[in-house]
């Protein structure tokens, strides 16, 4: 302590006696404005910010480490290929249209193949869909059979 002795609240600065010094700190009494456990003035911190400054970096930090590291671990669709493995898929074989059947002078045949039916039969061999039903006695288009043998009428 000091020796100035306990305080009264009434000394201040400049009490009008020649020869004190002036006294550097507050002009107010020391001991009523000490904290009670750490002995200096109590007053409220405010350099707080750049602890939150920080605090928001380490944040920010971590949530992109997150991100990028679940992006990374899952990555897109790759989840899904863990979870189904590929699986082989069929590819469907085109076969080349059959080629036009060569106009003979013996009587032309035609197998019926799937999707055919007469009017596309008479428009290859350019002829009229009723004289090809005609020739046939196809009552009922919707009755041709894959495989069914048809036969071409002369083209007039």
């Amino acid at each position: 302590m000091d020796d100035r002795g306990p305080s009264n609240g009434r000394t201040r600065r400049g009490s009008g006696r020649s020869g004190d010094r002036p006294r550097r700190g507050y002009a107010f009494p020391r001991a009523e404005h000490r904290h009670p456990v750490y002995g200096s003035q109590a007053r409220r911190d405010s350099r707080q910010m750049p602890y939150i400054v920080g605090f928001v970096i380490v944040v920010l930090g971590l949530a992109g480490f997150l991100y990028v590291g679940l992006n990374w671990a899952t990555g897109p669709g790759r989840a899904a290929s863990i979870a189904n493995p590929p699986t082989a898929t069929p590819i469907a074989v085109v076969q080349p249209p059959p080629p036009a059947p060569s106009p003979t002078a013996a009587e032309l045949t035609y197998i019926v193949k799937a999707g055919d039916n007469p009017a596309s039969i008479a428009q290859q061999f350019k002829i009229k869909t009723e004289d090809l039903m005609a020739a046939n006695s196809i009552d009922d288009p919707q009755k041709l059979q894959i495989g069914q043998t048809l036969k071409i009428p002369p083209s007039r």
